[in-house]
């Protein structure tokens, strides 16, 4: 029962950071958001990563049974209320928050005296899952809009995903050292 109590705490006090974070993360995203504009980096991200991100959504789609849907290169349409409607894949949406966000805390996470290999194996794992992650948070989002609305649709866009990659940020160095970085040894 004790360890119970203990798991639930730490899962409450993650919560109540995460939470606290939140405000801080929406402000960096847009800061980031700024700079990419200000120095036109956009671009690519325009002309190279949606395309290649609207082909692995309309795949995700496809492989989850869901094939009710209309596609052009940045955007899905939605059949909702007898009509369709367009979710637009921005370069703003491709997720490289995500990956600016991993690749902070890369840093701090991996300056321990750990092996090279292990360093190596925490850091695949890591942009494995970031990977992984942004194609789940791309399907749900176009699969939260046909369900619930464009409201919620941008709610869970704009908030709950960036809950999503600090959910896996602490789960990832939880886990990475716990099971992957070993120390070296002398």
């Amino acid at each position: 029962m004790r360890i119970e109590k203990l798991t639930f705490s730490n899962i409450f006090i993650l919560t109540v950071v995460t939470l606290m974070v939140l405000p801080f993360l929406t402000s960096t995203t847009d800061l980031l958001t700024r700079f990419l504009i200000r120095f036109e980096l956009y671009r690519w991200i325009l002309d190279f990563v949606v395309p290649y991100e609207m082909s692995l959504l309309k795949t995700s789609l496809n492989f989850l049974g869901f094939d009710q849907f209309r596609y052009g290169r940045n955007y899905v349409e939605v059949f909702r209320s007898g009509s369709w409607e367009a979710v637009y894949l921005s370069w703003n949406c491709v997720g490289w928050q995500s990956a600016v966000l991993f690749l902070g805390t890369v840093f701090t996470g991996l300056s321990g005296a750990h092996t090279r290999l292990s360093k190596i194996e925490a850091l695949t794992i890591g942009v494995l899952g970031v990977f992984i992650l942004n194609v789940f948070r791309l399907t749900s989002v176009v699969l939260i809009y046909q369900v619930f609305g464009r409201l919620v649709g941008v709610i869970y866009h704009d908030y709950l995903t960036t809950l999503l990659i600090i959910g896996f940020l602490f789960f990832f160095w939880w886990f990475s050292y716990k099971y992957v970085l070993e120390e070296k040894r002398v």
